[in-house]
């Protein structure tokens, strides 16, 4: 590995761009990420990156999923190498769509040293669709797996050059029907009512988080509940408010958010229904 600039970082270390060689089934040099594990972790956040690890390994290849290449565990720091995904992640690429109509972000490529990721976007219906199709493509496939991801979020879908979507950070997921019992950070606003009530995550949590995923879609990166507070939010979902529907969304795609925001888990669609639907 030879590496290249700092792409990313959080509470578990960083992420770096880097030039791979010898990579099974590449032939030559291949520009990757690299997640490496902080020094001086905490023996928890140690197995908590081994069992982020693992649970890529069980993903397996999808399209629509960012593929573990290898790792790097018999010696510290601890060290992931994944696909390295152009542009960045959906949250920063709407962003970026607001304040300026018509952008190139630049980016090392896999066959040049400067290469350049450009994008003109222009978020219409059918794009919002097909953002929303490879999402649950992408979701569908965890489920099959009885996977739970825990933290679906426009900041966690990483998109390309050529528009494909990939979920990424897999270190909340969990397999099957999963009961938080560690006082840790939780993304609040994307949770369903009983993640928030009784620390219970299922494919049916994520299914709720995917319809918020489509509310920072159509409001090419609203903060959810901008007016409600964190203290507030609970009571909130629980009278039965929702978030409104974004100007440009249809009233079939706002149809399928109420669905998933539905406070019966039982009530709210599968991935394979929603793929199936969309």
């Amino acid at each position: 590995l030879r590496i290249g600039r700092e792409i990313g970082k959080g509470a578990f270390g960083r992420v770096f761009m880097a030039s791979a060689i010898k990579l099974p089934g590449f032939s030559g040099p291949k520009i990757v990420a690299i997640k490496q594990l902080k020094k001086c972790s905490s023996s928890d956040e140690f197995d908590e990156f081994l069992d982020e690890i693992t649970m890529m390994k069980k993903v397996g290849k999808h399209p629509n999923i960012v593929a573990l290449l290898g790792c790097c565990t018999i010696k510290e720091p601890l060290t992931m190498i994944m696909e390295y995904v152009g542009c960045g992640d959906l949250l920063i690429f709407f962003w970026v769509k607001k304040r300026v109509p018509l952008f190139v972000l630049c980016f090392p490529d896999n066959n040049s040293t400067i290469g350049s990721c450009s994008l003109e976007y222009v978020l219409d219906h059918k794009e919002l669709h097909n953002f929303a199709k490879q999402i649950a493509f992408g979701m569908e496939h965890l489920e099959g797996l009885h996977i739970t991801h825990r933290d679906l979020a426009a900041r966690n879908i990483l998109i390309d050059e050529r528009k494909t979507l990939k979920i990424s950070d897999f270190g909340l997921s969990r397999t099957g029907i999963y009961v938080n019992t560690r006082n840790k950070k939780v993304p609040l606003r994307w949770l369903s009512i009983e993640a928030m009530r009784d620390n219970l995550y299922s494919n049916k949590s994520d299914v709720w988080a995917f319809g918020i995923v489509l509310w920072e879609i159509g409001t090419l990166g609203g903060y959810p509940y901008p007016s409600v507070s964190n203290h507030e939010l609970f009571a909130y979902l629980q009278e039965g408010k929702r978030l409104e529907r974004p100007e440009n969304c249809t009233v079939d795609v706002y149809d399928l958010m109420l669905q998933c925001w539905r406070e019966d888990p039982n009530e709210r669609p599968s991935f394979q229904q929603i793929s199936k639907h969309l």
